[in-house]
């Protein structure tokens, strides 16, 4: 990682310090993604399944292969040693690209 990289990063998205602060020369940058299933994927694989006698792995080879789930959201946090061994919700980690998240269930509330 370039200098100018890691200044953009070097603030702990958990408590707010600095990622040296702690004394330790390490930190963690986390990537989170949420998905969202894909419902008539989902039920047209479960459809297949059923025509297919119940055979899941069966239906799964037969089948067209499509995705089962679509990216949702994704944010790159940086967490510093110290916090990293702390509880904390996932969801709120994410909290900040709100934005990013209101949008693409707009165009998704949106689609034909």
């Amino acid at each position: 990682m370039k200098e100018e990289e890691l200044r953009g990063i070097a603030t702990c998205k958990l408590c707010g310090e600095k990622i040296g602060k702690a004394g330790v020369p390490m930190f963690w940058r986390v990537k989170l993604e949420r998905y969202m299933l894909n419902i008539d994927a989902l039920k047209r694989q479960q459809g297949l399944g059923m025509m297919l006698g119940g055979h899941g792995a069966l239906a799964m080879v037969m089948g067209v292969n499509e995705d089962m789930a679509e990216a949702f959201s994704s944010v790159e946090i940086t967490v510093c040693e110290t916090c990293c061994t702390e509880s904390t919700c996932i969801a709120a980690l994410a909290e900040d690209d709100e934005t990013e998240f209101t949008s693409k269930v707009k165009s998704l509330s949106e689609a034909p």
